[in-house]
């Protein structure tokens, strides 16, 4: 029993194709190019499948990431950093060395939490999963979505 994590790019709406992992990888950890939307945006598609002697059986997580691009194609690092920023901030945003005043409620890392998702997240449409799981199904050699 394993797992693996199977990539899926979004170039425009509408629009899925598997992308190797390694490309994904490049991508974030080195100089490697992926086509980015009208936006600026690199959508993906992170889809993690549990294995049973190296087949396919069940998707068990799938997650849909975004991050700005340049020009070039390759990360926006800088806007990264401040992706990450944020994301400390909310998972550590509600521990204060202050209690706020009487009446105040602290709530920053609740709206923090809200800026990550617009940044990070991206919201298929109905027909973007119907295509996501013809897909998966497709890889997998069967349907196990």
């Amino acid at each position: 029993m394993g797992v693996v994590l199977w990539y899926f790019l979004r170039p425009r709406a509408g629009e899925l194709r598997p992308v190797p992992r390694s490309a994904v990888e490049a991508f974030f950890f080195g100089e490697g190019r992926l086509p980015c939307d009208e936006e600026g945006l690199v959508r993906f598609v992170e889809v993690l499948v549990r294995l049973q002697d190296r087949k396919a059986v069940e998707a068990t997580r799938i997650a849909f990431p975004q991050c700005r691009a340049l020009e070039d194609g390759t990360l926006d690092r800088e806007h990264r950093q401040e992706v990450m920023a944020l994301a400390g901030e909310v998972a550590f945003g509600g521990l204060a060395l202050f209690e706020p005043p009487p009446g105040v409620v602290k709530a920053e890392h609740r709206f923090a939490k809200r800026r990550l998702e617009h940044l990070g997240r991206w919201k298929p449409t109905a027909s973007e999963h119907a295509a996501l799981r013809n897909l998966v199904n497709r890889k997998a050699g069967r349907e196990i979505t």
